[in-house]
């Protein structure tokens, strides 16, 4: 990408190449959440998403395609959580009644770090639960988000030191 593409899109541009799509992106985030609420709100947060990185967006060559990556992307990530949160949960309710007290407590403790990967940024939320909690290495989350490999590293890196900065202060 050259400089001369590095230049911000306008609220007007913006508005003129992404709203239109705002129908498809409802449509495909209900499909995979099923939820409307859910994906309300998730279309909410890709146009943020989007117009938070609109410095980016002057050399994205198919808008569409790009705003549906992302989407899918997050819906996704969501997905896994919930899942991997759900799948911890049931297998702790079977089994509360005669647990000991440690293993309620790492019940809650998987719980704290499951929210505080909820509060991390886009990029770094799907890489620690790809890498971390679906268990993909590195060269295919490189493969699928197309980050470099310093990327993947470096991301890891700042959610896993989010993650222990603040767990530790609960």
């Amino acid at each position: 990408m050259t400089d001369s593409k590095r230049t911000k899109m306008d609220i007007v541009t913006f508005k003129e190449i992404f709203i239109p799509m705002n129908r498809l992106l409802y449509g495909q985030a209900l499909r995979m959440l099923r939820d409307p609420l859910e994906a309300e709100d998730m279309v909410q947060d890709i146009y943020v998403s989007l117009w938070e990185r609109r410095s980016e967006l002057s050399g994205v060559d198919n808008p569409q395609a790009y705003a549906v990556t992302m989407l899918k992307n997050r819906c996704l990530n969501r997905l896994n959580s919930q899942r991997f949160t759900e799948d911890i949960d049931s297998m702790q309710l079977e089994r509360e009644s005669d647990m000991p007290s440690h293993h309620v407590e790492l019940r809650d403790r998987v719980g704290a770090v499951m929210n505080l990967i909820g509060e991390l940024p886009d990029r770094q939320r799907q890489v620690i639960l790809m890498h971390d909690v679906d268990g993909y290495p590195k060269e295919e989350i490189e493969r699928v988000t197309g980050l470099s490999a310093d990327n993947v590293r470096q991301l890891l890196s700042r959610a896993r030191r989010f993650i222990r900065n603040h767990f530790s202060k609960d």
